[in-house]
Order: C-alpha cells, then sequence, then structure tokens
C-alpha cells in the first residue's frame, strides 16, 4: 500500500458494524503469518444462509489479486482474517 501508508506507519482500526464494501483498506492475517498485511478489497461476497463474508483484495501497487499471497487453496479472505478496517 505504498504511496499511502508504508511499513512502520501508525494505523487506526475499527471493525464498525457496516458492511465491508470494495474501495476499503483492511487489515488482514493468515494462518501461520506473523505480519499483518494491509490491503484494499477488491470484490466482496457475502453469505445470507450463514452470515459469512468473502473478501478479495489487492494491494494498490500490486499487478494481480491477492490470492498468490494466501495459503494454499486459498481463494477468499473470511471475516475472522479480518483485523480491522483502516480509519487513519
Amino acid at each position: 500500500m505504498e504511496a499511502a501508508f508504508y511499513k512502520g506507519d501508525v494505523l487506526f482500526l475499527n471493525m464498525g458494524w457496516k458492511p465491508f464494501r470494495v474501495g476499503e483498506v483492511v487489515v488482514f492475517n493468515l494462518e501461520g503469518r506473523d505480519i499483518p498485511i494491509v490491503h484494499r478489497i477488491i470484490k466482496v461476497h457475502e453469505s445470507m444462509k450463514n452470515e459469512d463474508i468473502l473478501i478479495l483484495t489487492k494491494g494498490d501497487n500490486n499487478f494481480e489479486d491477492d490470492r498468490v499471497l494466501y495459503n494454499d487453496g486459498q481463494k477468499w479472505l473470511h471475516g475472522g482474517d479480518l483485523i480491522g478496517r483502516v480509519r487513519g
């Protein structure tokens, strides 16, 4: 997310109650990784049945979505992977 945020910057996060939307910048953590990732949401799928949310992210300076960063076999982030929305 360089140009907007740099490694080592302090970010203010909030989960809030509003649904996640395309364009929002979120912080997420992947299982087995020590460092959270800050990227922008590019797709959101909400399931009415189990109230789970599926999110696809992409770094602003990356050419492709983040599926190459996700764990093997993982195509989407789930709500539990999210740490918060960047608010400042």
